[in-house]
């Protein structure tokens, strides 16, 4: 058996991706939970996740470390009881538990230990000042009606708003309603009255990257965006000077290209792409096990 496992999680509040590595070259054990928000998932939804779904994975196995990056984890007593109810599991006892935001844990796999501006683009956004070790400052990304801007939520959000209001070209209307067989009415009741209105919201942004050579596609796409790097990363302008910026998340995968063309407009150089930090996560932690 190997001497040293890493276990790693890159936890939302919908699902949480955990691999498992080891001091070998075997490839890494990967597999899905149910997600949770520390910030408002009670603690004993928590412990049944982890004991019913994550226990029998790691059974038996002697696991050095755990690195925890997810949503909700915003520090203080809620990490303090994020660990303790990782703990509660056999085999996690006794290892070193590192817990930090999904933020943290795409700055760590954008930039490793340098400097950089992180980006997550996926159903919601958000953005950090890094210093290779954490965040060090944070424009609060508010959700998708206050903020969020540049996330899929907020682009479905002013695509279906368009839609609706008869304000894009007919044949984008015309494909949209073939498409989704959607009334104003339905819509409406997804929005206002059902759960996530924001992942229904960001489920519209495979028709935009299907249009995005439509001049009124591309016009709306690339406005949000704007929006984005004007509300929150010419904040950071005045502490990143010449610093790398990284972009994690479907919705920066996506659309990639029209946001290098703003970031160096806002002066960026380097501007990176992770589509998830799984798999740079993955390559720090073998090299941690080999030193």
């Amino acid at each position: 058996m190997p001497k040293k496992y890493i276990l790693i999680a890159d936890g939302g509040s919908t699902k949480t991706e955990w691999a498992l590595i080891n001091d070998t070259q075997q490839a890494p054990l990967t597999f899905f939970t149910t997600g949770f928000n520390p910030a408002v998932t009670t603690g004993s939804v928590i412990k049944s996740i982890l004991n019913e779904e994550l226990a029998p994975r790691i059974w038996g196995m002697e696991i050095s470390e755990v690195w925890f990056y997810g949503a909700g984890c915003i520090g203080g007593s809620v990490n303090e009881m994020l660990e303790a109810l990782i703990r509660t599991i056999p085999g996690l006892t006794h290892c070193k538990i590192e817990i930090a935001s999904d933020l943290v844990g795409a700055a760590k796999a954008l930039f490793d230990n340098g400097r950089g501006i992180a980006c997550i683009l996926g159903t919601g956004s958000n953005s950090g000042l890094y210093n290779g070790a954490q965040i060090t400052m944070n424009v609060p990304p508010l959700g998708f009606i206050l903020g969020d801007e540049g996330s899929g939520a907020r682009l479905g959000c002013r695509l279906v708003g368009d839609i609706l209001k008869g304000l894009l070209p007919c044949d984008i209307i015309e494909d949209f309603n073939n498409r989704f067989a959607l009334s104003q009415q339905d819509i409406i009741r997804r929005v206002y009255r059902e759960e996530a209105p924001n992942r229904f919201l960001a489920s519209f942004c495979p028709f935009l990257s299907d249009h995005i050579s439509h001049p009124a596609i591309h016009t709306l796409v690339e406005d949000e965006f704007r929006r984005f790097f004007a509300r929150n990363i010419s904040q950071y302008t005045s502490a990143a000077h010449n610093l790398p910026i990284g972009f994690i998340g479907s919705v920066a995968y996506h659309f990639m290209p029209i946001i290098e063309t703003i970031a160096a407009e806002y002066g960026y150089r380097e501007c990176r792409l992770l589509k998830a930090p799984m798999g740079a996560l993955l390559h720090q932690a073998k090299l941690s096990l080999t030193e």
